[in-house]
This record gives structure tokens, C-alpha cells and sequence, in this order.
């Protein structure tokens, strides 16, 4: 029975394919096609019998063979194809063919051209200017049309542009998808390419599992456990691909053969040696700890030429900076390379401290040590106390200090040496806060209003005029010794402002006495104490949120400061102001109290002491903390009181008390709401409504009363019986008399002949101001406003004008001079 009878004759029942029954099956079947194929060419008998049997024997041999090469995983035709083993892979045995030359035009193409010279913006053309002209402005009979197809055309581009945003970003997105997954496929790719040089044994088993799917799809019992298993492998795969995927090449596989090529000739190495053996480069030559190791030949001299030459070359062709480390000593020289250290940081400039307190005890001791014409700045960078001398060349400090620098800190700290040295104080501070401290303190003497511009004015001159007493008096020999006089100038940028309307206001513009337009007071005053005063123990401070000389009616003034302390500033103050480079400028840093001068053209910073008070913490613990802005003028005001208790002072030298402080003005919004700045205007006061049925003149409304303001008064009026003492204390007792009216020159010698310490210049400038003062309303007479003489006098008094009482000896003496 040949094998097909075999095959017919074997029992019905469903086989079982097992391992060795799937070998069978395949061996049957090819077994019976050679049967099949010897059958229809052989002829028939005994040979024909033979012969076919051999064949059989040969195909059944070839097909076991087949098999076994299969699963055994040999190549299915020719000889192997790569160095690998059952167990092992290997590399092919086959050599790789050479890529083709790049084309040196590829690369070798000309630079392109870049200007720097931006190209001009293309202008639409006439005819496309007169085409948008056109479509806007026609309005014929296809206007409608033309409407709907502009529509049309802006409709198709927006639509135009949804769609190719959407492809835009569909592009984007399978961009990103491809760079996840191009990896992966590139794994398995390379993978499969290289098929030959696996191991015998790994394309034995991908053979049979690829044999076992087949079966598995083939026999629908187990198509779904195989699809199972299919996924489950597919996973496998991707996983292991991407785990396995081939990393970038690392700097070593980069540089290492281009450098190798030039640093072989520099060691005389010949052309086969192995760049491994001499070149040892790190895969990421950006790392911290890369190390390059240049093994050197014994014919290597190692002088300082060749050390630069291999130097050079490392530091030319690879990334990154390297200092070299050259060894001749031991088995073999080497040249080790490293990343040159980064420069290390300068050292931290020395800065004053963040703060420095009154009551520490060696400011106390500073304090208690100084000398009659020294004063104590503050701490330095090095945290040593700074003393400056008050005299000689440097008898006069100008501040140029911006906002929020500490001016006034620095002020009340140095008036309270000033008040140690029984020095007498006069302020001008237009700024209303920085000498507040000092207000009501014996020997002080305050000029903050800057609606009193004139007050200002003639206190400087009076300093002025102190100075050239003292300074007579020192050239004559009765006196060489006085008290110092401290003149602050706060705000001087806002006080040159405000000294320059009044007098543009009291100047005479006409006649040939006229004034000239330039403020005066900067040449004749402050000049003259900036240059006389330092013999005369008078000294200026000026503090300037900016100090530039174009301020001051063209007298400079800069010259005449030589000791100029600089805070919160920029560079272009301190080059204008210290005339020094901005090489040498100290960083500017904005810190309230932070001051910066220079001493033998050396700067240096200091920080000014501050008021500290005891506070308790959230923890409950005790620490110092700086003193708020109304703690400090209550804590300054008191400690004041006590230095000039202690110490005392004297006027001697000053010759004659300071100007008089005017009254200060009501602001208008606020005069309608203070009583007694206008009698007769307020229906509830003293001369309020009328009574008893009375017209408003019979109950004497409307008449000039001392101290009244009455707009509108007319002769018929002033000619109307006055009642007894309603024209003032100095009014003529006469009922019937009318008041006399003068000018403003004549009430000012009037006023100064009964004991008022008041100008006509004053006067006038009240007027001018009527809005804000509540100056009275005079009577227009030939075109010039007069007043009565009670009507002033009674104005003065209630804003705090006194009269000067003199005893029957002074006025003996002003008699008889």
C-alpha cells in the first residue's frame, strides 16, 4: 500500500497536530506531490517501479532536509551569509558597499548676501490705488453685483484660510506622530535588514511561531486564541523597539575620527594606527566630568610649541574651552584634557550696613567725643563711624538727594548736633516735613510756608547781613569768636522757584529804576554766605532733589560746594555733579539714608543713622524696629528739648531777632469754613442778619467795620454816621467824621511808626493774594485801591502781627541817633 492508500485507509476521527505531527504532515504531503509528479512521466513496470521509488526516497530526503534547514534557521539557498552561530550573532561576510560621493556643489555655493540695510516697504501702485478707489466710492448700476462678489471672494478666503489652518495643524499633529513612531519602525526595520546575522537559533524559533500562526489563522478552534497572542507579540515587539531603539551617535563616534585624521600627523603616528588607541574622547563632551586623553609617543619632545599646537587643535575642533594637563612620567605620556574652570566671582564689595542706631553706644561715644566743628555722617562700608569737619574749605554741604533717599532723616539727624554746639537754627523748607521736628524749639527759626515766599527772602538776606557783621567785626578786631548759625535750604530746586515769582511780582518792571529780570538773591545773599561765611561761623546746607546749576538766575553754584554728598541718584548725576567717571561711581542703590561722597577723589558710602524704638514680635520677643514718620518727629521734637536744656544757646552775634513769620493764609476752598475771615459776609456772625426791623445801613451792615471785609463799598455809604467805636481803637471819635483813606506805602510808614514790624513789599503781596489771605476790599479813588488805616492794622492783628512795645530808654536812644 503505497502512502496516499495509507493516508485514505487511516481512521476518520479530527488528527491532532502536535510538534512532530506538524513535521509528518508536511513530509507526507510533499512525499506524495513527488509521487504525483514521477507517476505522469515514468513509465510503467518493474524499473519504472524502482525508479519511482528512489525518487520518492530522494524527495522525501530532500524535503526532511528542507525542513531541518528551516527550522533550524540556515539560509534556504547558498552558503551563510554572516559570521554568526547558533547561539551567537555575527556581522556580514558580504562587503558594504561604498555610499556614493556627495557633489561638492552642494555645499560649495556662495554665502548668501545679508544687508543691514532694511529694504523699503513695497507701496501699493497707482493703478491698484485707483482699482480700491474705485470699488469703494462706485455706485452704479453694478453695484449691488459688485457688493455680492466681493462678499463672495472675502467669504472663499476666509474659508480659505479656515481650511488651511485645519490641514496646518492636521500637519503638525502627524508630524508629531511621526517622530514618535519613525524610531520605532527605523528599530524594527534594521532589525529585519539585518536577518543573516542573527542567531541560528533566533531564526529557528521566529520561523516556527511564524509556521504555528499560520496553523493557528488556518484552524478556526484556535483563530481566536492566535489573534490574542498575535496583539500580546505585536506589543512585545514595540515595546522592545522602543526600548531598544538606536540612540544618537556620541561625540566620540562625531569627533573622534576628524580630529584623529590632523592630530595622527601632528604625533608622527602612521596612517593604519587605530584612533582608539591614542584618542580617548567621552560620548558627551558637554558633561561636567569630561575628560579627553591624548596618549602621546615617546618621540613626543613636549615642548611648549608642541604642548600649544595639540592644545590648539583640541580647543579648535571640539565644542567647549580645555586646559590640558601634560604627564612624561610612568609607562606612557599622556595629555589630559579638561573644561577650563569658569573665572571665579569677584569678591562682594563692602557696603555700608542696612542700618546704623542712634542710641548704639559707640555712636554715643562718637557723639560725646566730636570736636566743636566736626559732625558724624554715619557708617561707612567697612562699618567705621565717618567724621567730617563743618569748616574751612568745606564750611558749606550741598545734598543732592532724590525722592525717598532720606533728606529728611539726614537733616534731623544732623540738627541734633547742631544743637549740641549751641548752634542757633534757620530753616527755609518749602517741603513742610522735613524740619518739623524742630518747630517750637528755642533758638529755631522756621520758614516752611511756600505761600510766604517773601518771609523766605528776607530771612536769607538777614543771614546774609549777620555774615557781614560778624565778618566786620572779625576785620575790626572787637570779636573773632561767635556761635555757629546753621542755615538749612530744604528743597532748594522748589525754593528757587518760589523766590523767583516773588520777585518777579515786587520788582520794579518800568522807570529807570527798574530791577533787572534776573533773581538777585542768589548773588547778593547766598553767594555772599557761601564765600564770607566760613570766617564768620555760618554755615549753609542746600539740599537739592537735583542739583544743576541753570536754577539759580545764572550765578553757579556748584563751585562754591566743594563737599557734595550724592543719594539716590543715576549715573548722569554723578558725572554732572562730582565731575568723576562713571568708572568710579559707587552702584547706585536706592535705600533711604544711603549717602555717597567723595574724599581725596575717592568715594565712598555711608549709611545715616536712624531712629530705633523697642517692639515687641509676633513671638512675643523684644527687637528694635525703625521709627515710623510720626514717631520719629515725636521722638526728634523731645530729644531736641532736652539738647537745648542741656546745652543751652545764645543770640550773641546775631545781632537783631529774625524776620517776623507772616500770618499763614487760609487756602481758598477752605475760607468760607473758618470763622471770623469775613464778618459781614456770614450771616451768622457777630454782624449777622439785621434786628429790630432795621435796614441793613441803619444796623450797619454794609459799612467798612475794623478788621471787615466789604466788598462794594460807595461813597454814599462812607458818608453815612457811624456809630461810636465802630471805626476801630484809632478811628477819630467823632461819629460824623469819615474814615481817612490811604495809600499802601502810606499804612506801612504808618503802621512801622506805631510799633508794626511789617513792609509795604509784604502788604502788597498779601493783596495780590486776596483769594487765599482774605485781604480787604479798599475803595477805587482816581484808579488806585485805598484803605483805612484801622481796616490794615486790624487785618495784621488777627493773623498773629504783633506790636513791638519799646521801653522809654530805647526810645530815648532812637531819639537821640
Amino acid at each position: 500500500m503505497n502512502s496516499m492508500t495509507a493516508l485514505a485507509g487511516a481512521p476518520t476521527s479530527p488528527p491532532t497536530v502536535g510538534g512532530g505531527g506538524l513535521v509528518v504532515l508536511v513530509v507526507v504531503i510533499l512525499a506524495a506531490a513527488a509521487r504525483k509528479k514521477t507517476t505522469s512521466t515514468d513509465t510503467p513496470g518493474p524499473k519504472g517501479s524502482v525508479r519511482n521509488l528512489i525518487h520518492a526516497i530522494g524527495g522525501l530526503v530532500g524535503a526532511v532536509r528542507f525542513v531541518v534547514r528551516f527550522y533550524s534557521g540556515r539560509e534556504l539557498r547558498g552558503g551563510p551569509r554572516s559570521t554568526a552561530t547558533f547561539f551567537r550573532a555575527g556581522t556580514p561576510t558580504t562587503p558594504m558597499q561604498k555610499a556614493p560621493a556627495v557633489s561638492m556643489a552642494s555645499i560649495a555655493v556662495a554665502p548668501p548676501k545679508v544687508s543691514l540695510v532694511k529694504t523699503p516697504r513695497r507701496q501699493p501702485s497707482p493703478w491698484a490705488r485707483k482699482a480700491a478707489t474705485w470699488l469703494t466710492t462706485y455706485s452704479g448700476r453694478g453695484a449691488q453685483a459688485l457688493d455680492r462678489a466681493v462678499r463672495a471672494a472675502l467669504w472663499t478666503a476666509r474659508t480659505a484660510g479656515r481650511i488651511w489652518r485645519v490641514l496646518r495643524a492636521v500637519w503638525r499633529f502627524l508630524r508629531a506622530v511621526y517622530a514618535a513612531v519613525a524610531p520605532v519602525v527605523a528599530t524594527i526595520a534594521r532589525t529585519l535588514r539585518g536577518w543573516h546575522c542573527w542567531p541560528y537559533a533566533a531564526r529557528g524559533l521566529t520561523r516556527l511561531a511564524l509556521t504555528a500562526v499560520l496553523v493557528g489563522l488556518a484552524v478556526p478552534a484556535w483563530r481566536g486564541f492566535t489573534l490574542v497572542v498575535l496583539v500580546l507579540a505585536l506589543a512585545v515587539v514595540l515595546v522592545a523597539a522602543y526600548r531598544f531603539r538606536p540612540k544618537p551617535p556620541g561625540d566620540d563616534v562625531v569627533y573622534g575620527p576628524k580630529i584623529w585624521t590632523i592630530l595622527r600627523a601632528d604625533l608622527n603616528l602612521p596612517e593604519d594606527e587605530p584612533w582608539e588607541h591614542w584618542l580617548s574622547l567621552p560620548a558627551r563632551l558637554a558633561a561636567d566630568d569630561a575628560r579627553i586623553v591624548v596618549r602621546l609617543p615617546w618621540t613626543f619632545r613636549g615642548s611648549q610649541m608642541d604642548k600649544d599646537n595639540v592644545t590648539a587643535l583640541i580647543n579648535s575642533r571640539l565644542p567647549g574651552e580645555w586646559v590640558g594637563r601634560f604627564t612624561f612620567t610612568g609607562e606612557h605620556a599622556t595629555a589630559v584634557y579638561t573644561h577650563k574652570p569658569p573665572p571665579k566671582p569677584p569678591a562682594p564689595k563692602p557696603a555700608p550696613p542696612k542700618s546704623v542706631d542712634i542710641e548704639e553706644p559707640r555712636v554715643q561715644e562718637a557723639l560725646a567725643a566730636l570736636a566743636p566743628d566736626e559732625f558724624l555722617l554715619g557708617a561707612d562700608e567697612h562699618n567705621e563711624l565717618v567724621i567730617r569737619r563743618m569748616a574751612g574749605e568745606v564750611s558749606h554741604w550741598a545734598y543732592s538727594v532724590g525722592s525717598g533717599g532720606g533728606k529728611s532723616t539726614t537733616l534731623q539727624w544732623l540738627a541734633v548736633q547742631m544743637l549740641m554746639k549751641r548752634g542757633t537754627i534757620l530753616g527755609v523748607d518749602p517741603k513742610l516735613i522735613s524740619l518739623a521736628p524742630l518747630e517750637g524749639i528755642p533758638g529755631v527759626f522756621l520758614y516752611k510756608d511756600p505761600e510766604n515766599g517773601l518771609d523766605m527772602r528776607r530771612a536769607i538776606y538777614w543771614v546774609a547781613d549777620v555774615v557781614m557783621a560778624r565778618f566786620y567785626e572779625i576785620e575790626q578786631g572787637t570779636a573773632t569768636e561767635f556761635d555757629p548759625l546753621y542755615v538749612f535750604l530744604e528743597e532748594s530746586n522748589e525754593l528757587a522757584g518760589i523766590l523767583r515769582n516773588v520777585w518777579n511780582k515786587v520788582r520794579v518792571k518800568k522807570g529807570d529804576d527798574k530791577d533787572p529780570a534776573a533773581d538777585p538773591i542768589w548773588e547778593e545773599a547766598v553767594g555772599r554766605i557761601l564765600r564770607f561765611g566760613r570766617a564768620a561761623n555760618v554755615h549753609l546746607l542746600a539740599v537739592f532733589q537735583d542739583f544743576k546749576d541753570n536754577e539759580f538766575s545764572g550765578q553757579s553754584l556748584r563751585p562754591l560746594f566743594p563737599f557734595k554728598v550724592l543719594g539716590s541718584y543715576d549715573p548722569h548725576q554723578w558725572e554732572r555733579i562730582t565731575g568723576m567717571p562713571k568708572s568710579v561711581m559707587p552702584p547706585p542703590v536706592k535705600k533711604p539714608g544711603l549717602m555717597v561722597t567723595v574724599a581725596d577723589g575717592v568715594p565712598f558710602s555711608y549709611q545715616t543713622p536712624y531712629l530705633f524704638i523697642d517692639d515687641e514680635n509676633e513671638e512675643g520677643e523684644k527687637e528694635k524696629r525703625p521709627a515710623s514718620e510720626d514717631e520719629a518727629k515725636e521722638l526728634y521734637n523731645k530729644l531736641y528739648r532736652e539738647l537745648r536744656e542741656r546745652h543751652g544757646w545764645s543770640d550773641r552775634g546775631l545781632y537783631s531777632e529774625p524776620p517776623a513769620v507772616s500770618p499763614r493764609g487760609v487756602p481758598k476752598l477752605l475760607q468760607g469754613r473758618v470763622e471770623g475771615l469775613s464778618r459781614d459776609t456770614d450771616a451768622h456772625g457777630p454782624i449777622g442778619a439785621s434786628e429790630g426791623g432795621l435796614s441793613d445801613e441803619t444796623a450797619g451792615h454794609g459799612v467798612t467795620h475794623q478788621g471787615s471785609v466789604t466788598p462794594g463799598v460807595t461813597g454814599q455809604r462812607d458818608r453815612l454816621r457811624l456809630i461810636p467805636g465802630q471805626a476801630g481803637a484809632e478811628g477819630p471819635e467823632d461819629p460824623l467824621a469819615a474814615p481817612t483813606l490811604l495809600t499802601i506805602a502810606e499804612i506801612a510808614r504808618e503802621m512801622q511808626s506805631r510799633g508794626y514790624d511789617i513792609e509795604a513789599g509784604l502788604i502788597r503781596q498779601h493783596k495780590r493774594r486776596r483769594e487765599t489771605t482774605g485781604f480787604p476790599v479798599g475803595i477805587e479813588i482816581d484808579g488806585a485801591e485805598k484803605f483805612t488805616l484801622a481796616q490794615l492794622i486790624t487785618f495784621y492783628e488777627q493773623r498773629g502781627l504783633e506790636r513791638r512795645v519799646e521801653n522809654q530808654e530805647d526810645t530815648e536812644q532812637d531819639d537821640a541817633v
